[in-house]
């Protein structure tokens, strides 16, 4: 019989006859409850969704806010959510070793079907229909002239990273290309940790090291990509799940070791942390060479925001209350449902001038109309479709 002492707290027998001594995880700790990770998520959202509105104000020939930088940042809020799930899903994956003494994939997959899956397919499904069918028969000006069996084929195998390298699919559909990643990184990430789970730590500094330099070549153009295969190669942000991981995997067995450094102990240099990522939002503009030096620091940002956020006592900001507990639940389906909410919304002002002639209207209108409806669909598609499979994984955990 072999004991593995960790937190001592509850004793479970395995298939194997093994007694493990597990730590008894309190709201605080619990995998899917970290403290203000909901807040962060919905924060995130926002960023994608603000500058979708922006983009389609202008496409639209709507009146624009003036092209302050955080108005472009929603590419690098889903970079958090790489960040984040690679935080996440490797925590899952350490608590499940501890819990159980390995890993189990086909209940790791499955348990992301019934997160993923539905809202995915079904924001392909709603593209599909407006781009192919409604666009056209309304006259509206969107392009899918691309062929549409290719489409539902790499759709269908969450490629939609390279479908939108390839062709200009529409707003509705381009979003999906963050969650195909999210799935490609997973096919890999979680059998890899069952199996170098002893050397979890080589394992993170490969993958993030290989796909930092994959990403500098590839904004170099080192090797003359095409431009499709340029395009596609820039999705693959792996580094930030890596760094996500690595924040996870310290978290996991050095959490009282990273309270006491001095980024999390001390309030002047947390302050002076959230003023670089305050700037880094605020002021920041994007260029080439920046998108070469920006990966690596921002990573650090991102996981020392997490990390804090999450699991340290001496954090100068709190995220934890609920309003943004209940925004972050449903920020998934504002993520995924938001585009078709922005096409309404530039459709209904095109037929308001009087509206759109005051900028003090205008503005706190269509961006409130924006996110008021989007989160009530969100809120119904949470409570209705989303909550009820993830009672049911349950039983996969």
């Amino acid at each position: 019989m072999k004991t593995v002492i960790l937190y001592p707290t509850k004793r479970y027998k395995t298939s194997r006859s093994r007694q493990v001594i597990v730590r008894r995880w309190d709201h605080q700790h619990a995998p899917n409850w970290f403290t203000g990770l909901n807040g962060l998520r919905f924060l995130a959202a926002a960023l994608v969704v603000v500058m979708h509105i922006h983009n389609n104000m202008g496409i639209s020939g709507l009146p624009q806010l003036p092209a302050f930088p955080v108005l472009f940042k929603g590419l690098y809020a889903v970079s958090f959510f790489f960040v984040l799930s690679g935080f996440l899903i490797t925590w899952l994956l350490l608590q499940e070793r501890e819990r159980t003494g390995s890993n189990g994939i086909k209940k790791f997959y499955l348990r992301r079907v019934f997160r993923i899956w539905p809202l995915y397919f079904i924001a392909i499904a709603m593209g599909c229909l407006f781009y192919w069918y409604l666009a056209p028969a309304l006259h509206l000006n969107f392009e899918s002239g691309y062929p549409h069996g290719l489409a539902l084929l790499l759709y269908a195998f969450f490629m939609a990273n390279l479908m939108n390298s390839l062709y200009h699919v529409g707003g509705i559909l381009h979003i999906t290309w963050s969650i195909a990643v999210e799935e490609q990184f997973y096919l890999f990430w979680a059998p890899l940790v069952r199996s170098l789970h002893r050397r979890l730590p080589a394992l993170i500094v490969t993958v993030t090291l290989l796909s930092l330099v994959l990403h500098v070549t590839n904004t170099l153009n080192v090797f003359n990509f095409s431009k499709g295969v340029q395009g596609f190669i820039s999705t693959l942000q792996f580094h930030y799940m890596g760094f996500g991981a690595g924040c996870a995997w310290l978290l996991y067995k050095y959490e009282s070791r990273l309270q006491n450094l001095a980024i999390f102990r001390k309030k002047s240099i947390q302050f002076f942390l959230l003023g670089l990522l305050g700037a880094f939002f605020f002021l920041y503009k994007r260029s080439m060479w920046g998108e070469i030096i920006v990966p690596l620091p921002l990573a650090c940002l991102f996981g020392w925001l997490i990390l804090n956020v999450a699991a340290n006592p001496n954090r100068i900001i709190s995220l934890d209350n609920k309003p943004l507990n209940y925004l972050g639940k449903i920020s998934y389906g504002i993520y995924m449902y938001h585009m078709p909410v922005v096409y309404a919304t530039a459709f209904l002002f095109q037929r308001t001038p009087l509206i759109c002639a005051h900028p003090w209207l205008y503005f706190p209108a269509y961006f409130g109309t924006v996110f008021l409806v989007t989160c009530g669909i969100a809120s119904a598609s949470y409570f209705g479709l989303e909550r009820p499979l993830l009672n049911y994984s349950k039983r996969f955990q």
